[in-house]
């Protein structure tokens, strides 16, 4: 039964090319055609992309989509998670043009964490030991609160000013830049990279015609 479950879920594909949960969550709203595509639509969608993202395990997607995708727990929990989504975007746009963090933004992601149900486990770390908070995922505001924490790790451990936008105008994705010169222009070379080198070279062959 699990297995079927997943295995409907990965008809629909996401790509995972911004280096944190957060960016990747955010470029679940691309644009298409010039337009914003919301991917998110339904409840099975946002448990998939937890799923690929690596957020959510195999039982506990299934005990989740079982419990909450026919009933309106699961539209409550994605709708929420559209708004939380489009209050980091906000957030992240603010730091990429220098204008700081928002407190709005800081005011979500901590709603969100005094909401999240868990504990703390003590985990081997090296040779050493460190805690990490465990959500139950059983829960469904858990998935929000995964990603909170995931929003919060990012503030906390990525230097800020290595957020970009892809430098392709039509795609908008967002990505953390850790190439070791932090000259990364494009969300992924294999798609935008390629597309812009070769409209540049057009644009270059046309104008020496």
């Amino acid at each position: 039964m699990i297995e079927h479950m997943m295995e409907a879920l990965k008809r629909v594909d996401f790509s995972f090319v911004g280096g944190s949960t957060v960016l990747d969550f955010l470029n679940t709203r691309p644009l298409v055609k010039g337009r914003p595509t919301e991917l998110l639509e339904r409840f099975d969608d946002l448990v998939n992309w937890l799923s690929r993202a690596g957020r959510l395990d195999t039982r506990s997607s299934a005990e989740l989509l079982k419990r909450c995708s026919e009933g309106p727990e699961g539209g409550i929990i994605t709708e929420r998670a559209c708004v939380f989504r489009e209050t980091l975007r906000q957030m992240i746009e603010g730091i990429i043009k220098g204008r700081g963090i928002s407190t709005e933004g800081l005011a979500a992601i901590n709603f969100i964490l005094a909401e999240n149900d868990g504990s703390l486990r003590l985990e081997r770390h090296g040779l050493g030991f460190q805690t990490r908070f465990a959500a139950r995922p059983t829960q469904p505001i858990a998935l929000l609160g995964g990603l909170a924490e995931a929003a919060a790790d990012l503030l906390c451990d990525l230097d800020l000013r290595l957020i970009r936008r892809c430098a392709n105008p039509s795609c908008g994705f967002l990505f953390y830049d850790a190439t070791r010169n932090h000259r990364r222009q494009w969300c992924a070379m294999a798609t935008c990279g390629n597309l812009m080198k070769v409209r540049a070279f057009r644009l270059r062959h046309r104008r020496t015609a």
